[in-house]
């Protein structure tokens, strides 16, 4: 994994100067970096729209108690999508708007989630309604309410005699014992 990872480093940059220099001379040097900008704000116009349903349908399958496993997938291509689309290079974009393509994402995220499940890292449990409405546990139909408590005991009753019952109103009787408080 380590040499992909620096593969791509490494390459990616190195194909994108190559394609920089290569398209600098066929067209000139300010209609490449035009295409380039253009190609940023067509490819982030593109994503902001698609992110926008990805997300309406994850909320959607959300309210309905369903797992928006697939959405999230589809979320992880645009987002890769929108990185690609902002670097800079005819090549990262190519990839970016690759994967703007709902068939691509789709491949892609089968083959994620196949990845996922081989290794053993997929986990998803809690996604059943309740009668309330709440998410309970799976086919019991309960409803879960999770919190915190904490036990308190009651006071002890007051050394003066007084049984905690109401409070004394009034001058005080009895003998003092103790340093006087009460202005006089």
């Amino acid at each position: 994994m380590g040499w992909i990872l620096f593969a791509l480093l490494i390459g990616v940059p190195l194909i994108e100067i190559y394609l920089f220099v290569e398209l600098g001379g066929l067209i000139g040097t300010w209609p490449t970096i035009g295409l380039v900008v253009l190609t940023a704000v067509a490819g982030s116009m593109m994503l902001r729209a698609q992110g926008r349903r990805v997300l309406a349908r994850a909320q959607e399958k959300m309210r309905r108690g369903e797992p928006p496993v697939t959405d999230l997938l589809d979320g992880i291509g645009l987002l890769l999508a929108g990185a690609l689309l902002l670097t800079p290079g005819f090549l990262t974009d190519g990839v970016g708007f690759a994967l703007l393509l709902p068939a691509v994402r789709r491949g892609l995220a089968a083959w994620l989630w196949a990845a996922m499940q081989a290794r053993g890292s997929v986990h998803v449990a809690g996604f059943a309604r309740g009668p309330g409405g709440g998410r309970g546990r799976q086919g019991t139909g309960e409803t879960v309410i999770d919190g915190e408590f904490e036990t308190v005991e009651p006071e002890p009753e007051p050394p003066d005699g007084n049984g905690g019952g109401a409070p004394r109103i009034g001058p005080r009787t009895g003998p003092r014992t103790g340093p006087r408080t009460d202005p006089e």
